[in-house]
């Protein structure tokens, strides 16, 4: 699969569990509920500046 195809669908589901967890956090009430899913958020955003950084060189 294209590199930089992969690193813009990363970014993408990055930003989009992002707003999914802010979404559920604000209608429930309660950050700490959805904490797995910013850690999702987080983990792809991650793994988004890893690859970023490794075949940008």
């Amino acid at each position: 699969m294209n590199q930089k195809l992969l690193n813009t669908i990363l970014l993408s589901l990055a930003f989009v569990a992002a707003v999914i967890g802010a979404h559920r956090s604000i209608q429930d009430g309660d950050i700490v509920g959805n904490y797995w899913i910013y850690m999702i958020s987080l983990a792809l955003f991650i793994l988004w500046w890893y690859r970023r950084k490794r075949y940008d060189t």
